[in-house]
């Protein structure tokens, strides 16, 4: 019986012959089958690390000493062309080796896959490469959302649901490349479903070409990966432009544990202190614009009358008669 075009319910026994063990894309790391993430804020090396995965498993080498399945790799490219370019280039040179052509492929330019016509149109160019895709990267989702909005769960769920279309079909792995918001600390940008609806997810963190993936969800393994550690490295390309100058890529390279980019979230009182205005009002207004707690407003403003009232009995705002406020002392 064929458990993915069908409809249909199923006996135990014929559950228990699915296999137990786990098929992996990347050992450990990117499960075969399956629709997933990786988020991290612009310039953290998210794309770096995952155009990496993508050389390796289209040539079947180890990814950083994790073994890969080697097959077709789709790159829906949402950036310019050329970049791509001397990002797989730097790949190449740094790890001596040419990146199998007959199977990765890099899209002309993005496409509403939220479309019907860009679903098609994305279906039919799959169809004439022959070969199914192992892997599809779609680089980044904002790029290629034409009618859908990030923070409609609404809009999220039925996009992942065209994803598992394309998964279905294919019997291949998905990963979007997205952004964190306005907050790192908030996690990838947008609607709630949009990781509730997938099987993993990894985040990546950067700062001074140093970067961190780490895996926040893992939905039929362990999520409890090791944190991966590396560099960001420029690396010449053996050409020069019109003018000498040595024409560069960039890739990432293993490294040791990098320093932490977490950013000390501060205190109720410490933000309140921070966006003080004589005036009630005008105060809570600016307290709400600076909070980024993915929280509803009326729970920010309940925060703010807290935080406030904590400062004036701790002596750092006095409330005047008038019924403005003035600080006392900073903290």
């Amino acid at each position: 019986m064929n458990l993915v075009n069908s409809y249909n319910f199923i006996k135990l026994d014929e559950l228990y012959s699915q296999p137990l063990e786990i098929d992996w894309l990347v050992e450990d790391v990117i499960p075969s089958n399956s629709v997933g993430m990786v988020y991290g804020a612009s310039g953290s090396g998210k794309s770096h690390i995952i155009l990496s995965m993508a050389a390796m498993i289209a040539n079947g080498l180890p990814w950083f000493e994790k073994d890969t399945k080697q097959g077709n790799v789709l790159v829906l490219a949402g950036e310019g062309l050329g970049g791509l370019s001397r990002r797989f280039k730097a790949i190449e040179m740094e790890h001596g080796l040419t990146i199998n052509q007959e199977r990765l492929f890099v899209s002309n330019k993005a496409i509403g896959i939220d479309t019907d016509k860009g679903y098609k149109q994305v279906e039919n160019a799959i169809n004439e490469l022959g070969e199914p895709p192992q892997l599809i990267i779609i680089d980044t989702l904002s790029r290629h959302l034409m009618q859908s909005e990030e923070n409609s769960n609404d809009d999220m769920a039925r996009f992942i649901n065209r994803l598992e279309d394309i998964r279905l079909k294919y019997e291949c792995t998905i990963i979007l490349v997205h952004h964190t918001g306005k907050s790192a600390n908030q996690g990838a940008r947008g609607a709630s479903a949009l990781k509730a609806n997938i099987d993993f997810s990894f985040e990546v963190e950067g700062k001074d070409k140093k970067c961190s993936f780490t895996c926040d969800k893992m939905k039929d393994a362990d999520d409890g990966l090791a944190t991966k550690y590396f560099e960001i490295k420029s690396v010449k390309l053996g050409q020069v432009t019109s003018k000498g100058k040595q024409i560069t890529g960039a890739c990432v390279v293993k490294t040791h544990k990098a320093p932490s980019f977490k950013v000390t979230k501060k205190s109720n009182e410490e933000l309140a202190l921070e966006c003080f205005k004589p005036s009630k009002k005008d105060w809570q207004a600016a307290y709400l614009e600076q909070c980024t707690d993915n929280i509803a407003k009326d729970s920010k403003a309940r925060q703010f009358r807290g935080a406030r009232e904590k400062l004036i009995q701790t002596g750092m705002i006095k409330e005047n008669a008038d019924g403005s406020y003035c600080v006392i002392k900073a903290a």
